[in-house]
């Protein structure tokens, strides 16, 4: 069976002005890949230059309920973007809103100890924020509707001491050793509310979350001028354990996938990483899904229910975005073999397209 060493976290991520490959259980101090020798073929470009091509994107996806939802920040240096994706798991029917942010210093922390990430635009309110002192990890969000879609409001909480929350955190190269992409991932049980306003369409509802989920996670890297990628976030309950799972099927800019990959599934708080896995969708996007591994680790279909694309261009910055939540079945495998069936298990698949 496939396994990973999984490290102590070390003190920085650069070393020397090389990257500290590896996945490390907990959280680094700062989340920084700044400062690397070269990081670019050897051109010889001051480190100011070349620390502009790294880019942050953080994510929070969720589940309370009936509904399923992924937010997420992007941060391109020079504007950033907010975008909330909901999902009726029931109804297939989506909600997406989207908020725009003017420069501002840094939209996403390097502090993984304590910090926040948020837009304040009074009509897209959201704020994530974490902070180990408090032992706290929390959610909150109020975004006003329209005529067709509703307001939504929550605030969820969950704690890094619960016994079913993990911390990861992982550097892997990109294209070749010389440059990197690192990510951190918490996986939390939370509690909170959601409440749905009422619109033509929609009666509106509050649902009291005792029992939530929440996946959250922060990538920093050197992207590309293109970059493409297929990820998976999927969190709950199955087959009697609390789980969650990141799957990113795009291999090929990791120059050895097989030794280290962003791929894992945590399990009542154990954390296993997994091997590559390939997905496929030979009939579209909107179809069903493949996802397997050569392994036996991973083998799980995702049946979408409904999708967002969303595509925003500016100068010579271009992003397309398609979220698709659906229900997974089949099944996982953990470090210590046990296998965890998923049977109508929801989760959102993103297929995203960057040019920067």
């Amino acid at each position: 069976m496939y396994s990973r060493k999984i490290d102590a976290a070390p003190e920085s991520l650069v070393r020397g002005k090389k990257a500290v490959f590896g996945t490390f259980s907990g959280a680094v101090s700062q989340l920084d890949i700044r400062g690397l020798r070269a990081p670019f073929g050897g051109i010889p470009l001051p480190v100011f230059i070349s620390n502009l091509r790294i880019k942050s994107t953080l994510t929070f996806s969720f589940k309370a309920g009936v509904y399923d939802g992924l937010i997420s920040f992007f941060d391109s240096k020079i504007f950033g973007i907010a975008e909330l994706n909901l999902f009726n798991t029931e109804t297939g029917r989506k909600h997406c809103y989207k908020n725009i942010m003017g420069p501002r210093r840094r939209f996403i922390p390097h502090n993984l100890r304590q910090g926040f990430c948020a837009s304040f635009n009074p009509r897209r309110y959201i704020r994530i924020s974490w902070d180990h002192t408090r032992d706290r990890i929390s959610l909150i969000f109020n975004i006003k509707g329209d005529s067709v879609r509703p307001s939504v409001q929550a605030a969820l909480t969950g704690h890094f001491s619960d016994s079913s929350t993990a911390e990861v955190t992982q550097c892997v190269p990109i294209k070749s050793r010389r440059r990197c992409m690192a990510t951190y991932c918490a996986a939390a049980k939370l509690k909170g509310s959601l409440t749905i306003g009422k619109t033509k369409m929609l009666p509106g509802e509050t649902i009291s979350a005792e029992e939530a989920w929440g996946l959250f996670t922060i990538k920093r890297a050197y992207f590309g001028y293109h970059t493409f990628s297929q990820m998976i976030f999927a969190t709950g309950k199955a087959d009697g354990k609390d789980i969650a799972f990141i799957i990113d099927a795009k291999n090929d800019m990791v120059p050895d996938p097989e030794i280290i990959n962003q791929n894992l599934l945590i399990a009542d708080g154990k954390i296993t990483p997994l091997p590559p896995v390939k997905m496929t969708q030979p009939f579209g996007l909107n179809d069903k899904w493949i996802i397997q591994d050569t392994e036996n680790m991973v083998d799980l279909t995702l049946e979408p229910q409904s999708n967002i694309t969303r595509e925003l261009k500016a100068f010579a910055f271009s992003i397309r975005v398609t979220s698709i939540c659906g229900k997974f079945n089949g099944m996982l495998k953990d470090c210590e073999g046990n296998d965890i069936k998923l049977d109508g298990f929801s989760g959102i698949a993103r297929d995203m397209m960057l040019r920067v």
